[in-house]
């Protein structure tokens, strides 16, 4: 929106009083009668002596005027037209501000910054973090849901259940491990079918090939834990491992954990069973703990082994899975704009994973008295120091 105000006369003064003063009015006018302003009433206006009806004004005077009105202007103009109020997208999930915040502002927020949608300009995103705990997830869906967004982005499972429990028919792009955790909300992969669609990280053959990784770091592995969630458990990935543990003459030792408090029972079970390394399924649990699971796994000095590149940056050893900046920066904000634009979960498929990222932690490989291998880091897509 341009503001244009009248020519200038040539046979006034530059600082007419009238001219100011025209100028005055139509800023004013065009300001009070704007969505944003309409609810500013009782707000002092600058006063007509301000501008120097009646009196002598000074060139102060006039500067101030001039910056007020300039302001003015940049307001009207950076405000949605029409007074469109901004879609709103939800983001539910189980890390902390500290730790969330910045990586779904670098990846989420900026793929959608490439899709032409600008945070708190043309669409608002609000976050809700359980922060480890998954019984806040109920109070945080609610939240949202009073907010009306256009969809919510979350992980399947606890989050997901929460959402359904409160609203059955707001969009959801839930990001999953195990497609039983969708909870019959994907009638197939192709065609979703309902008001949930989503991306899994799934892949049976990368279960394999993290222990093949974990076997060139560590050759002699035989007794592998597995950290799962008894209320969501990642049945495919286990399944998977039952079927490998024969062949890779593995002894496996699944190690429920219910709530943050019991993994430190847990990792003393883990060394009582001479376990050498964790396999840290993709729970919900485990998410929001992974700093302290990486910092109990070091100081028992065991291994760990992941689906998810942000266990391996909050402390953990090595993961091979898809790739977190793909789905998150570009696959997860794609359909965010196919929903806004009015598109249906139901017809948009689950998205699987096509690029697969190798992380290894240095650092932590160290404090283990781990050597990583050339071969392993020279294959490695990222290598934290």
């Amino acid at each position: 929106m341009w503001l244009v105000f009248p020519k200038a006369d040539s046979r006034l003064s530059q600082f007419d009083p009238k001219q100011t003063l025209a100028k005055r009015d139509l800023v004013l006018s065009s300001r009070q009668q704007h969505p944003i302003c309409k609810n500013l009433r009782g707000v002092d206006f600058p006063s007509s002596s301000f501008f120097g009806r009646g009196g002598s004004v000074s060139q102060g005077q006039r500067r101030r005027s001039l910056i007020v009105a300039g302001a003015l202007i940049v307001g009207l103009l950076a405000a949605p037209a029409g007074g469109a109020q901004s879609p709103v997208v939800g983001v539910l999930n189980i890390g902390s501000p500290q730790l969330g915040n910045p990586v779904w502002d670098r990846w989420f927020a900026g793929g959608l910054r490439e899709l032409g949608y600008e945070d708190r300009r043309s669409v608002v995103i609000e976050y809700r973090w359980a922060s480890g705990d998954i019984t806040r997830y109920p109070k945080l869906a609610r939240e949202l849901i009073e907010r009306r967004p256009a969809v919510i982005v979350t992980p399947c499972g606890a989050s997901l259940r929460a959402i359904r429990e409160i609203d059955r028919t707001v969009p959801v792009i839930a990001f999953c491990a195990d497609m039983n955790n969708f909870f019959g909300e994907i009638a197939s992969l192709s065609r979703p079918g309902g008001y949930t669609t989503g991306i899994t990280f799934l892949s049976q053959e990368a279960v394999g090939k993290r222990i093949e990784l974990l076997r060139e770091i560590l050759p002699g592995l035989s007794r592998l834990a597995i950290l799962d969630q008894p209320d969501e458990p990642i049945a495919e990935n286990w399944a998977e491992l039952e079927r490998l543990q024969s062949s890779l003459g593995l002894v496996l030792q699944r190690v429920p954990v219910a709530r943050a408090e019991e993994f430190e029972a847990s990792f003393d079970a883990i060394v009582r069973a001479r376990a050498q390394a964790v396999y840290v399924f993709p729970t919900h649990l485990n998410i929001g703990q992974r700093a302290r699971i990486a910092e109990l796994a070091r100081k028992h000095r065991v291994a760990t082994v992941s689906e998810l590149s942000v266990n391996v940056e909050s402390g953990g050893l090595l993961s091979y899975g898809a790739s977190f900046r793909e789905w998150l920066g570009k696959t997860a904000p794609m359909y965010v704009d196919k929903i806004l634009k009015g598109v249906k979960p139901a017809d948009l498929p689950v998205v699987q994973p096509t690029q697969f990222e190798l992380v290894v932690n240095l650092r932590t490989a160290r404090a283990l008295g781990i050597k990583i291998p050339q071969s392993i880091l020279l294959r490695a897509d990222r290598v934290i120091e």
